[in-house]
């Protein structure tokens, strides 16, 4: 038996506004769907952030029922946990489309059920394969995992997730990779954008990554976009590479340079132009006049219109104005380098301690869950902001 899993298609997300953008999400998602019909897939797994957002617009609902359907039609089943995306306050679209049977939705209360202190996975069975899961919910979650008792069923089992583990990046994780329930076959993981797979147990780890490109981090590192195909009777996993939109990333050294004459440098060194591409130019070095804000960026972004590139973006973090020099700058404590950018600004002293305590007070309650966290913070920051007003 063969399924699909493919994760982080984030339908409906629209990038710099653009509808080209949005047909992109939806062309890789189809072309998943063509494969499965064409190459009759038993089923599919999906693990999570199937829309960009709990509330998806009209138009990306109408196209994703639209697919299901074409599946339902084929009796190909779709099994899904959600993802941090797709979870709202209350009911969201994903219990829509498993309401209507075009999913199956293993988060959903019938999948599960609390026995003395323990949450019992009964999943779903499937041809005598047992699949469970856990949406991408944040909150507690080391504790859910620590509570987890899956049945015992199944010839073939697979356990879906959307959280990182920290064998895919300790820095980025939410939970040790330990905590993942043993005796499983496949691990079939979300959220993570890039593909990633490893043993575990008696079994494999694997996350497709997402089906198109969603921020900088993924264009630079200028990998395919995958789904995989797994083959249950071997547990081999086949990398299928998606017909995606080409990015581009060019970085352009301004060290030196007045800023009226960045404009003319981007032109000169991005080169021949790919239509309907999207560019990225990333900007660095140490301007010897003028500023930031005086570069011309409507002349870079006409002429790579007119050249035939669908959008262009400049970033312009790691460009310093005159009298801003770099050197060192890696070796400073984000403090420092908070303290150096708000005098900078031209702050009076107390308002700067203003700022940093605010931030301080802020970084500690950040990634917490608890209102309880987040009211005492709010409460100090008045208490700060009492002081600030006495001196």
């Amino acid at each position: 038996m063969k399924f699909i899993h493919l994760t982080d298609t984030h339908l409906g997300r629209k990038d710099g506004n653009l509808d080209e953008r949005k047909k992109d999400y939806f062309n890789s998602f189809k072309q998943v769907i063509d494969y499965a019909i064409e190459n009759k897939i038993n089923f599919i797994l999906h693990t999570g952030d199937l829309f960009d957002k709990a509330r998806p617009s009209i138009k990306t609902l109408v196209f994703t029922v639209k697919q299901l359907e074409r599946l339902k039609r084929k009796k190909i089943p779709v099994f899904l946990v959600p993802g941090s995306h797709d979870v709202g306050v209350g009911e969201t679209v994903v219990t829509l489309l498993h309401e209507l049977n075009l999913i199956k939705n293993l988060s959903e209360k019938k999948y599960y059920r609390n026995e003395e202190n323990k949450i019992i996975l009964d999943g779903e069975l499937f041809e005598g394969i047992f699949l469970c899961g856990v949406l991408g919910k944040r909150s507690n979650i080391e504790e859910i995992y620590k509570r987890l008792k899956p049945s015992e069923k199944g010839d073939y089992r697979i356990f879906a997730f959307h959280h990182i583990v920290s064998d895919v990046n300790e820095k980025f994780s939410d939970i040790p990779t330990s905590l993942l329930p043993k005796n499983f076959d496949y691990y079939a993981g979300g959220h993570w954008h890039g593909f990633f797979k490893t043993n575990y147990d008696k079994g494999i780890i694997v996350y497709p990554g997402s089906t198109e490109y969603n921020d900088l981090r993924e264009i630079e590192k200028d990998e395919a976009k995958f789904f995989c195909v797994v083959d249950t009777e071997t547990n081999a996993v086949e990398k299928i590479k998606l017909k995606t939109r080409k990015h581009i990333v060019k970085e352009i050294d301004c060290d030196g340079l007045d800023a009226k004459d960045v404009a003319d440098k981007c032109i000169n060194e991005i080169g021949e132009a790919i239509p309907n591409a999207v560019l990225i130019i990333k900007l660095k070095g140490i301007l010897t006049k003028g500023t930031k804000a005086e570069i011309d960026r409507n002349k870079i972004l006409n002429w790579t219109r007119d050249k035939g590139f669908l959008t262009t973006r400049i970033y312009i973090g790691n460009l310093e104005n005159p009298g801003k020099p770099s050197v060192g700058r890696d070796k400073k404590t984000p403090k420092e380098i908070e303290r150096e950018y708000l005098e900078n600004q031209k702050y009076e002293k107390n308002e700067i301690k203003l700022a940093r305590d605010m931030i301080s007070l802020l970084g500690d309650v950040s990634g917490k869950e608890s209102e309880a966290a987040k009211d005492n913070a709010i409460e100090q920051i008045k208490g700060v902001l009492i002081e600030n007003k006495k001196n």
